[in-house]
């Protein structure tokens, strides 16, 4: 496989982070910084083995192979020749950072079939056991030339980089990024020459990198701007707005008055931190502007982390830089408006956890305690909240955000007893405890589906109209922002409406409930406007990739060994299999809802539903006849499709004046006069697998 350039390149690394033994520093024994050892010690005349070895898929011949399939050379020009260009975003080509980036450089945008790419990194733990400390950190880039149905899946991802464990590189990841850096600068600069099979002509091959994908802590180590505390929020940089909380002793991110207009009278209301706001929006810094606050750090950083090692106290004119980024060799990176990805799955899923966790009242997980009323009564607002002494003794007053007890039971047994679609969410019950009243252990995408559906659902008619009234607005937006295609002006409504909603949370929470996740999230609609949807730039494809990687390892003792030899084999397999003909592969595999399962019902029909079974596996189940009716009224409400049909029904039953022309045809249709659709529309409608249903 190596002979035909499907292999990687092992760099050995110093142990401590310092440096790569590569190009200059190849001939070396000993680390050029920390003097620590390249080889392990005690093995004698036998191999030199490194201590800590990097491994380097090349990213060029990756990008060859592309364009040695004709279907996929076709698609790697979607963007440019079947995109349609008009006012909605549907993909990354429509948004403003890629025309921009054409504008800028013209040459670059004249052939569709220069390549823009995308970095997403993460660390993960490739053991099942969570009690065992390891961190592996792979590189995956991702091509964005592909049309919508293509792009970003699986089989499309290029591992670039295995970064090896224990312990997570921090800072120091940008010593492991040089040999990924140097193709990058090497594809924008001089390109390489590619075989392009649909049009059966060489072409000089560019590539650009436009972002990187990644969550919070991971955007310090790779944008070298500290996610931590009073200047926290990179894109506001030093303009963050940030409290320290007296009692509670924590960073809370107020302040966004500073959004609205003027004018706008909240900006002389006490009611959110007992003083007016006179500040202005934050500014938007060029990559100009960037680059100057980079020059004030030391001259003298180095990289690695001995053991003696002390931390490095950052001066006043440093604000949050820990290190200038190794992007900004890129010539083109200090161009780009969004270079980092404000990662929409950990917000949701914090903001989601805020929520929930206060809504229930959960211990270790309420934002509101008794330090968080102590900082209401020192900063003089919300009264009502105040503790108050009845002898020895304070209690805190229930709060209009948390529900009484009987509530928080009648939540848990609503929510335990909810049934979602088939692969819709995880099965929710299993994370609710009726009995302590507690909500724990949902996974990322279950906060995401409960915090877009069934938040309002979970507490219309619990809380106060403005607790809901916010709480619903805060769902919709994240419904609406999280939508596959987005119109420009949807995008613009959407940034007014977050000020508006967070200030309404800010009358409602305590500061404490205000962590960095809830101010990212006044971000948000701007990175949508200038990147495209979210789904193209959040972490939910590598979460995905990571668990693949996750179950290569065989080899427990050699766990980079294992998912770089098992990477390599399955791209050599999927690579091949772009020319089989006939034959189930990667690329033209059935949806896994798509094996047919017979359903009876008592009046002697059978529909077919989709469900995940192994091929020829049948089920069969009984409706009751009000479960039938049920569903016979679900149709005939909310499909379209049965519309044409129930037409020339309700013109023969007029014929014989069975209904009323006058009457609502679809709701006061007869449920006996119903017995053409129950036997024809609803059955053909559901083979049609408009919905699926999953019978337990």
């Amino acid at each position: 496989m190596r002979d035909l350039g499907l292999g990687y390149v092992t760099i050995d690394a110093c142990v401590n982070d310092c440096v790569l033994f590569w190009k200059e520093n190849e001939n070396l024994d000993t680390c050029p910084t920390c003097n620590a050892p390249r080889w392990k010690l005690g093995f004698g005349k036998r191999k030199k083995v490194a201590q800590k070895i990097l491994r380097h898929f090349p990213l060029v011949p990756r990008l060859q192979r592309l364009f040695m399939s004709k279907d996929i050379g076709e698609n790697m020009r979607w963007h440019k020749e079947k995109c349609v260009d008009d006012d909605t975003i549907r993909h990354p080509a429509d948004a403003t950072e890629w025309k921009d980036f054409d504008q800028k450089y013209a040459w670059f945008g004249k052939d569709a079939r220069n390549v823009r790419l995308g970095l997403a990194s993460d660390g993960f733990n490739p053991f099942g056991n969570m009690s065992t400390s390891y961190s592996m950190w792979p590189v995956i880039v991702t091509p964005y030339n592909l049309p919508p149905w293509k792009c970003m899946k699986e089989n499309f991802l290029m591992l670039s980089l295995l970064i090896p464990g224990k312990e997570s590189p921090g800072n120091n990841i940008d010593v492991y990024l040089r040999p990924l850096i140097d193709e990058l600068k090497e594809l924008w600069e001089t390109g390489v020459t590619t075989y392009d099979a649909y049009s059966g002509k060489n072409f000089q091959l560019h590539a650009a990198l436009l972002w990187t994908i990644n969550d919070f802590p991971a955007y310090g180590m790779l944008s070298g701007w500290s996610t931590k505390g009073k200047l926290a929020c990179p894109v506001c940089n030093k303009w963050t707005c940030s409290l320290t909380l007296k009692n509670g002793v924590k960073q809370c991110y107020m302040g966004h008055r500073r959004y609205l207009h003027a004018q706008h009278s909240w900006r002389k209301s006490r009611k959110f931190d007992g003083k007016p706001e006179h500040g202005s929006k934050p500014e938007e810094l060029s990559g100009d502007e960037v680059l100057r606050q980079l020059d004030l750090l030391p001259k003298s950083l180095v990289f690695g982390k001995t053991p003696n090692q002390k931390k490095r106290a950052r001066g006043p004119e440093e604000l949050n830089w820990t290190k200038r980024s190794i992007f900004f060799e890129l010539p083109y990176w200090k161009t780009l408006k969004l270079r980092h990805n404000l990662d929409v799955m950990h917000i949701e899923k914090n903001i989601c956890e805020n929520i929930l966790g206060t809504l229930m009242n959960i211990d270790g997980k309420s934002k509101d305690n008794i330090k968080a009323r102590m900082d209401l009564e020192a900063m003089g607002i919300r009264k009502e909240l105040h503790l108050q002494q009845k002898g020895n003794k304070f209690f805190m007053p229930l709060a209009c955000y948390t529900l009484p007890k009987p509530e928080r039971r009648k939540f848990c047994e609503w929510l335990q007893s909810i049934r979602l679609p088939d692969g819709y969410a995880s099965n929710l019950s299993r994370c609710v405890s009726v009995q302590d009243c507690k909500v724990m252990g949902m996974k990322s995408h279950d906060y995401h589906i409960f915090l877009q559906r069934l938040l309002p659902a979970s507490i219309c008619g619990s809380l106060r109209s403005e607790v809901y009234t916010a709480l619903s607005e805060l769902s919709s937006f994240f419904k609406e922002l999280c939508s596959k295609t987005l119109k420009r002006s949807t995008v613009k409504k959407l940034q007014s409406d977050i000020i508006l909603i967070i200030c309404k949370l800010e009358m409602i929470y305590p500061p404490s409930f205000f962590v960095v996740m809830m101010h990212l999230a006044i971000h948000l609609p701007r990175e949508v406007e200038l990147g495209g949807p979210v789904h193209y730039r959040w972490m939910y494809f590598i979460e995905r990739f990571l668990r693949t990687l996750k179950n290569y390892v065989r080899n427990l003792a050699r766990p980079e060994g294992s998912i770089a030899e098992a990477y390599i084999t399955k791209e050599c397999l999927n690579f091949c299999s772009l020319y089989f003909h006939g034959v189930e592969t990667i690329y033209n595999r059935v949806e896994r809802n798509n094996f047919p399962v017979q359903i009876g019902v008592e009046n002697g029909f059978s529909i077919f539903s989709n469900n995940a079974r192994p091929l020829g596996a049948t089920e069969y189940k009984t409706l009751s006849h009000s479960d039938f009716e049920k569903l016979q009224w679900y149709v005939l409400n909310n499909c379209e499709d049965v519309d044409e049909y129930l037409k020339i029904h309700i013109e023969e039953l007029q014929k014989e004046s069975v209904i009323d022309v006058q009457k609502d045809t679809r709701q006061d249709l007869p449920v006996g006069s119903r017995s053409v659709l129950d036997a024809y529309v609803l059955l053909v409608w559901l083979q049609q697998q408009i919905i699926y249903m999953r019978w337990d």
